[in-house]
């Protein structure tokens, strides 16, 4: 299994916020910052993550919600 880390400063979201897409409401996925990019990670390994990268959170959270429905096809 492949393994993959985040350094950087962990962001706080507020997922009751009803502007947020509904599957990062759900799941509520990790953000983090890392210089000028945003990760939002949910999972565990490269095969089971679900990653979305952004240069803003709601970028890499919009990222996310695309990735997680590619991924589980809904």
């Amino acid at each position: 299994m492949n393994h993959f880390s985040l350094e950087g400063e962990h962001v706080k979201i507020d997922y009751s916020n009803p502007a947020l897409p509904p599957a990062a409401r759900n799941f509520m996925p990790d953000v983090y910052r890392d210089g000028p990019e945003y990760f939002c990670i949910w999972g565990a390994g490269c095969d089971g993550a679900v990653l979305g990268t952004g240069e803003t959170v709601e970028e890499a959270i919009n990222a996310w919600e695309t990735a997680y429905h590619n991924k589980t096809g809904r």
